[in-house]
């Protein structure tokens, strides 16, 4: 089954409908109008026998078909195919389209770092770093969805007394929500996507009985200066209430 990204599953039976290659429609900017259709490319099966499913899923595959990720999508109606007379199991489908009945997934770039994920989770830090700030949100995004599909809690995981945070990347909101999930949980680590949720994980850091850390803040001035004082100000002020202590450097 090399190859394979995506696979959709009815979530009440557990039957695998479909698996293919690749996705187009699904993932589309936060201006766009959901499309009519989604495509599946390079499909490799397709359960010809349920064309309407009332409680679909989308994985997202790994090397080894493990999830790495997924989203609820409810009721998809799969078209006709177009070459009826293929054998269901056959590899070789045309691309199989569906009706996702208003369902997408509003982060455009999301599918391309999806297929980065799916080949090699990222190990090395600051991966994220090399793609364009526009990518940034899609980068957390699949962040998130990763961490929480692999059964992960909002917490911290890793133990280091330090924690190093890389001001000269933390110039926008989403890079910030990047940096310190890498610099708390490691490469492809989340540690929050908003204030609300960064606060969620030191509570829930703090009742695990989890020791706090010390947050070296490195290019303080560059980040604080994009950021903002007041969005800047929340963020020590909430690491400091749970016993965090924030050294801000500038290298």
């Amino acid at each position: 089954m090399h190859g394979i990204l995506y696979r959709l599953v009815d979530k009440d039976s557990q039957d695998i409908l479909l698996m293919a290659e690749d996705l187009r429609g699904f993932f589309i900017g936060a201006d766009e109008e959901p499309r009519q259709t989604v495509v599946f490319a390079g499909t490799r099966y397709v359960k010809k026998v349920k064309r309407v499913t009332e409680s679909a899923v989308l994985e997202v595959v790994g090397r080894q078909m493990e999830s790495i990720g997924s989203y609820y999508i409810g009721r998809i109606t799969r078209e006709a195919l177009e070459s009826p007379n293929i054998q269901e199991g056959g590899e070789g489908y045309p691309d199989v389209k569906y009706s996702f009945h208003g369902s997408a997934c509003e982060y455009p770039w999301a599918g391309e770092i999806w297929r980065m994920w799916s080949a090699n989770r990222p190990d090395a830090p600051g991966e994220w770093v090399q793609y364009p700030s526009e990518y940034h949100a899609s980068w957390l995004h699949v962040v998130q969805t990763a961490w929480f599909s692999s059964g992960l809690r909002a917490t911290r995981y890793q133990t280091a007394e330090m924690v190093r945070l890389d001001g000269a990347v933390a110039v926008t909101r989403d890079a910030f929500y990047c940096a310190i999930g890498e610099a708390v949980n490691g490469p492809g680590g989340y540690f929050g996507s908003n204030l609300d949720a960064l606060y969620d994980c030191l509570r829930t850091m703090k009742r695990d009985g989890g020791s706090p850390f010390r947050l070296e803040w490195s290019d303080s001035l560059v980040s604080r200066g994009a950021l903002g004082g007041e969005f800047t100000g929340s963020v020590i002020s909430m690491f400091e209430e749970f016993g965090v202590c924030v050294d801000l450097a500038d290298d």
